[in-house]
C-alpha cells in the first residue's frame, strides 16, 4: 500500500547520465517528488538526495538498505522499460505532468527510446525531458514558445509529418513537410518567443541558455 504522495512538480531521473548544467541541477533541488528508475537511486543518494519513489525491477540498485526514506514499487515485467513503468505510475496516479532528466548520456539504444517515449505518452501524460543541453517535448497543433534570441531550435519528425509552419524562427518553414531527415534541425530563434503550427507529433529541441 503507497504511503508517499506523488506532489508538484514531479521529477523522474533515469538512469544515463546525471545532469550537470545548473537548469536540471535546479530542476531536481526544487522537486517536491523525485522518482528514480531502479539503479539512478544510487546516483540521487550519491549527490545528497532521497528518492521519495523507486520504482523498477530492481535489477541495477545497490545498497538498498541505504534507502530508508524512500519506498520502494518493484514492478518486474520484462516487457517495457523502467522509465515505461514509471509513466504509467504516474498516470495511474493522476499525475499530469512530469519532467525526466537522465534520459541520455550513456546509452544511446537507451536514449533513443526514451526520446520515441514522448510520442507513445503524449496523449497521457505531459512530458518535459531536460538534458544538459536541451529540452525536449512532443507537440502536434500550434503553440507558441517563450525562447530567448539565438536560442538554438531543432524539430525532428519521427515519422512523415504533413505541413509544418513557424513564426519567429530565422528559417521559417511554411506549411512545409517533414519526413525523418536533418531539415528541421539547428535553427534560430530570433526573440523571445516563437510559434510553431504541426500537423502530427513532432519533437521539439530547444537549448538553454
Amino acid at each position: 500500500m503507497r504511503k508517499k504522495k506523488l506532489i508538484d512538480p514531479v521529477v523522474i531521473l533515469a538512469n544515463g547520465k546525471y545532469p550537470s548544467h545548473p537548469y536540471p541541477l535546479e530542476i531536481i533541488d526544487k522537486a517536491k517528488t523525485l522518482i528514480s528508475t531502479d539503479g539512478s537511486a544510487n546516483k540521487l543518494k550519491n549527490h545528497g538526495y532521497d528518492p521519495t519513489f523507486i520504482i523498477g525491477d530492481m535489477d541495477s540498485i545497490i545498497n538498498v538498505q541505504e534507502f530508508t526514506e524512500s519506498e520502494f514499487l518493484h514492478i518486474p515485467k520484462q516487457d517495457n522499460t523502467d522509465l515505461e513503468k514509471v509513466f504509467d505510475y504516474c498516470i495511474e496516479s493522476l499525475v499530469k505532468e512530469v519532467r525526466v532528466l537522465g534520459a541520455t548520456g550513456i546509452r544511446d539504444d537507451l536514449a533513443m527510446t526514451n526520446m520515441l517515449l514522448l510520442l507513445k505518452y503524449y496523449e497521457k501524460l505531459k512530458i518535459k525531458m531536460v538534458t544538459d543541453n536541451y529540452l525536449i517535448e512532443c507537440f502536434k497543433g500550434k503553440r507558441t514558445f517563450n525562447s530567448f534570441a539565438g536560442q538554438q531550435v531543432s524539430l525532428i519528425a519521427v515519422y512523415r509529418v504533413k505541413s509544418v509552419t513557424t513564426k519567429g524562427l530565422e528559417y521559417s518553414l511554411n506549411r512545409q513537410s517533414l519526413s525523418p531527415s536533418g531539415l528541421g534541425v539547428s535553427n534560430t530563434s530570433i526573440g523571445n518567443k516563437f510559434t510553431i503550427k504541426a500537423s502530427n507529433k513532432l519533437l521539439i529541441f530547444r537549448s538553454h541558455k
